[in-house]
């Protein structure tokens, strides 16, 4: 089976599993999913595997009897409720700006690159995403914006306005933070999450799939949008490090997937069955190695991860002993931290041959 290698961000995409390769160009606005009914400009958009329609700019895409996903910037994903429509203002990575004209949209931003900016416009408001989070804009009955994880900068004539986790404001009127209740969610809300759950499988294995391939060792590392065959999709593969959804699932680069991959699998199991790397409780020594991600993997996790891969498949001398790198671990608003390199042999260290981060 071929497989696509070369990320959004290096210029292409290609669906390698297609009959014939599709090619798309590095413009936000992919269009990767659409359940029911839906339209760009007055055609209906038709799914077909391995082929996604590109929003242009200044093109209105709605949905009518249901949902839609769509591709930003790698690693930011857009979703649209039923009764939804949206216009792409500008489609440019380094610039990515979507009007939201009616219903609701999600966005989830997993990875926020400095050079790039996603700006949310509605009516005179302009919502600038600034960070890793969940943001969520509504029409009706009020339009407002809700930021369930991360951090907006509101503007609008009258003046600006900077919104944190769990802090919403009405648009169209005076900018006013106030609370929300973030546990008070919804149908899309449940869907932007089962989505997220799907893509962290499949984002596991393409960075499997990379790394068997040679990627991910130093020369022709490549991440963004990743072309998963067997999943029929695109997903987000990091350039580096690891990283987690505002969901709590996990995002692995092809160096550190090896590493996590096990308790991600449920102990190394099929596809199938995948579990979320959360932690309702996460123990002192969880705590410790993900200080600011609440959903973070426990120790068991982590120890069952390490130590699944040790003990001669993977070098000898205990956990991992080939590999001698150091992990660190993510903020959940910060992005992706990149393993340091290590020297071979001596394996990972924490707790009876863990990994250390």
């Amino acid at each position: 089976m071929r497989r696509s290698l070369a990320g959004l961000a290096f210029g292409v995409l290609v669906a390698g599993s297609a009959p014939a390769q599709q090619v798309i160009s590095a413009h936000s606005g992919v269009i990767q999913m659409v359940e029911g009914t839906a339209f760009l400009n007055d055609s209906k958009v038709e799914p077909k595997f391995g082929q996604f329609p590109e929003i242009k700019q200044d093109q209105v895409f709605r949905t009518d009897e249901g949902r839609a996903e769509i591709l930003l910037t790698p690693g930011v994903f857009l979703r649209l409720g039923e009764n939804s429509s949206i216009k792409m203002l500008s489609n440019r990575l380094s610039d990515t700006r979507v009007e939201v004209l009616s219903g609701s949209a999600v966005a989830e931003c997993d990875d926020l690159p400095k050079d790039n900016a996603i700006v949310l416009v509605r009516g005179g408001t302009t919502m600038m995403l600034v960070k890793h989070g969940l943001y969520r804009v509504d029409t009706d009955p009020e339009a407002r914006l809700r930021v369930f994880d991360g951090e907006a900068i509101v503007k609008d004539e009258a003046g600006q306005l900077t919104l944190k986790s769990g802090k919403q404001t009405l648009l169209g009127g005076a900018l006013m933070a106030e609370n929300f209740d973030k546990n008070d969610t919804d149908a899309l809300y449940r869907w932007s999450e089962r989505r997220a759950s799907y893509l962290s499988r499949a984002n596991v294995s393409s960075a499997m799939a990379m790394r068997d391939s040679g990627y991910g060792s130093g020369v022709g590392s490549f991440g963004g949008w990743q072309f998963n065959p067997m999943f029929g999709l695109y997903t987000f593969v990091p350039y580096s490090g690891i990283g987690y959804s505002p969901f709590g699932y996990g995002w692995f680069s092809p160096p550190t997937v090896i590493y996590y991959a096990p308790a991600y699998f449920g102990g190394g199991g099929a596809v199938g069955a995948h579990a979320p790397i959360t932690a309702n409780a996460p123990s002192a020594a969880a705590a410790t190695h993900f200080p600011s991600v609440s959903r973070a993997p426990s120790a068991n996790q982590i120890s069952a991860a390490a130590g699944t891969f040790g003990g001669g498949s993977n070098g000898g001398g205990g956990s991992n002993g080939g590999g001698g790198a150091a992990i660190s671990a993510p903020s959940r608003g910060g992005g992706f931290s990149a393993p340091s390199g290590g020297g071979g042999g001596g394996g990972m260290t924490r707790a009876g041959g863990g990994v250390h981060r």
